[in-house]
């Protein structure tokens, strides 16, 4: 991850000591600073840097920066130019950059960007959903009994009866059974002061006779 004159090297979400280190230890060939994006293609062992509408390549196994870059990033088809961040999906062979609120899912053996994109980084990886109400929607904007836009907002709040139910179940369940203990302890009770009815001691009698 480059910052100014420096760089750090993450594995997952985990800081690999040594680091920050400056951004000159991979010589000569690109620009001293402001690097806006870096990516590692291990299978390649290539590491590409991104600045504005250019792209650099590095040799991980040279150490040095490969003759004739900076390129135009057009070659990366459908990437934006100044990517603000990239991660390699390795298992599935994409690439997805991103920049401000959206994100480019860019496929690694095509070397373009996927079809659909750009997509929104809140709606899908935040499940943030800022899409606007239907229209066509009864009692949303434009929809029926909804007066003409005057300029101003319409705000249409929809209120969930679940909510209520859970919590209306959660008063009456807990009152019925303690209500069928109550009338356990009341029967036992009065087992105890009666005794044990005839007809009960005549049927364990039976009972016994059969086994």
């Amino acid at each position: 991850m480059p910052l100014g004159k420096q760089f750090w090297v993450f594995k997952d979400t985990v800081l690999q000591p040594g680091y920050p280190q400056d951004i000159s230890l991979f010589g000569h060939g690109m620009p001293a600073q402001s690097i806006e994006t870096a990516v590692w293609w291990e299978d390649v062992a290539k590491t590409y840097f991104f600045k504005g509408d250019r792209y650099w390549r590095y040799n991980e196994d040279m150490r040095t920066m490969d003759p004739g870059y900076p390129k135009t990033i057009a070659v990366w088809k459908g990437v934006p130019d100044s990517p603000q961040g990239a991660f390699v999906d390795k298992a599935n062979g994409f690439t997805y950059f991103y920049k401000g609120k959206e994100y480019w899912k860019f496929n690694n053996q095509r070397l373009r960007v996927e079809p659909g994109y750009p997509r929104s980084i809140l709606k899908d990886f935040m499940g943030c959903d800022g899409t606007a109400s239907d229209p066509a929607r009864p009692g949303g904007p434009g929809g029926p009994g909804v007066p003409p836009d005057d300029g101003t907002s319409n705000v249409v709040i929809e209120l969930d009866n679940t909510t209520g139910t859970v919590q209306a179940m959660a008063v009456v369940v807990p009152c019925v059974l303690l209500l069928c203990l109550l009338a356990l302890v009341y029967t036992v009770v009065q087992f105890k002061r009666k005794g044990t009815p005839r007809h009960i001691l005549y049927c364990k009698r039976s009972m016994q006779e059969w086994v």
